[in-house]
């Protein structure tokens, strides 16, 4: 009766690391990026890899000259037929993903004055697609130019 119950043990051992291993794989399987099953709550921003994001991350930062934040410049973003409207944050930060084109143009505009500090002069770039998906690992930085003050 011994053997039995010492041959039933080495039997379940077997099943159960068998399902283990099994469990432990469909884990990883389900929870990976780059898997094609169902993923719950908010998408990693950063970290999809290039064959799943259809979009591509326009990030940056807009300081004064001297380097300061400046919070609340309205980020138009242009391309095809469409168009984005977005402010910066606190820390001068603006981040959108964007369908992919060719070319983005984008505008800076103070639209509050001197609520964020003194008023900016409007400024516009260009940027082909890969200066835009560079721009996921290193963010652009805009300085803008204060509005000159005339002191009579």
């Amino acid at each position: 009766m011994n053997k039995l119950s010492e041959k039933t043990r080495k039997i379940l051992r077997a099943i159960y690391r068998g399902a283990g291993a099994a469990a432990f794989s469909l884990t990883l399987a389900a929870c990976s990026p780059w898997s094609n099953y169902a993923m719950y709550g908010m998408p990693d921003m950063y970290g999809m890899p290039p064959g799943i994001q259809e979009d591509v991350l326009i990030h940056g930062y807009v300081t004064t000259k001297e380097g300061i934040p400046i919070n609340g410049i309205a980020v138009y973003i242009k391309y095809a037929d469409k168009s984005m409207l977005l402010r910066t944050n606190l820390n001068g930060e603006f981040y959108a993903y964007v369908e992919k084109y060719e070319t983005f143009s984008i505008l800076f505009t103070d639209v509050d004055g001197i609520d964020n500090g003194g008023s900016f002069i409007q400024h516009e770039i260009t940027l082909t697609l890969e200066e835009a998906e560079a721009l996921q690992d290193n963010p652009i930085t805009i300085q803008l130019e204060e509005v000159p003050v005339d002191v009579e």
